[in-house]
């Protein structure tokens, strides 16, 4: 189990960007874009403003009143899933896409709250992340989600290994047994509920922002060239993968640095070469 971890993460990634790629196209017909214009390069902005005012926000919270991190984090994951989830249920039945993703919505968050187990967290966290990659992927000009990659890796740089702020996040998450990541044991009788970050090395975890920020690339790739352009991207996300998971074997590192370097490598090669 233990070498077959990384394997298994590997695929969570995948079938979040297959989802993605499933959604992307139907999402653009029905209008559910994030931003009005695309080419507004105020919209990259926006999306790194939020993130930054929301990490600082949960770490200022965690500082002062640890206990109410959990909920709201909770609170937030449940509100933004209600639109992901609408996107999804409004081509099974557009009357009902409301109704059907607040019920699971809420579904998801009784579980979360009292269940928070691995399989759980990961079940849910492939389709919300492929969808929100693929919401993305309309949303953004294909340039900017380029220079949004480039920015939030060297903001994912600096987190880690300067300021160390992203690493007290993640212990965070961890502790409360929130769902802002992915994960994979390393042992067949790995708990997520009874674990605690940093102390065993006995699952791999991977923030979600690690699977959707490149996902939003590799969605976007697809758009524009088909599977090509998909397998291109996605194979590039893979290469820096591995890189990582070799290199997280000397302690937490930052994923987007690697995993982004990697599919904007199989951009330029699949669209320029």
């Amino acid at each position: 189990m233990h070498k077959v971890a990384p394997f298994g993460m590997a695929m969570l990634f995948i079938l979040s960007q297959l989802v993605g790629m499933i959604v992307a196209e139907p999402f653009k017909e029905a209008g559910f874009s994030a931003f009005p214009e695309p080419d507004n390069p105020m919209n990259i902005v926006q999306i790194f403003v939020v993130l930054i005012v929301f990490t600082m926000l949960i770490l200022l919270i965690a500082k002062y009143k640890e206990k109410l991190v959990k909920y709201v984090i909770l609170i937030a994951f449940f509100l933004a899933s209600i639109s992901i989830f609408q996107a999804f249920f409004y081509f099974v039945n557009e009357t009902l896409a409301s109704l059907l993703a607040l019920i699971t919505a809420i579904v998801m968050l009784i579980l979360l709250i009292i269940h928070p187990e691995w399989y759980v967290i990961d079940t849910f966290g492939i389709f919300l992340a492929g969808g929100i990659s693929a919401i993305f992927a309309i949303s953004l000009a294909t340039k900017y989600i380029i220079l949004l990659l480039v920015a939030l890796a060297v903001y994912d740089f600096i987190s880690v290994y300067k300021t160390k702020h992203m690493v007290e996040l993640a212990k965070t998450i961890t502790s409360d047994n929130l769902p802002l990541l992915m994960i994979f044991p390393k042992k067949t009788d790995f708990s997520y509920m009874k674990s605690e970050f940093g102390k065993e090395r006995d699952a791999i975890y991977m923030g979600l922002g690690d699977i959707i920020i490149p996902g939003i690339l590799i969605i976007a790739s697809y758009m524009e060239k088909g599977i090509a352009g998909f397998i291109a991207t996605l194979i590039g996300a893979l290469v820096g993968y591995s890189i990582l998971m070799f290199q997280i074997s000397k302690g937490p590192q930052p994923g987007l640095p690697y995993l982004n370097a990697g599919v904007i490598a199989g951009y330029i090669i699949i669209h320029f070469l």
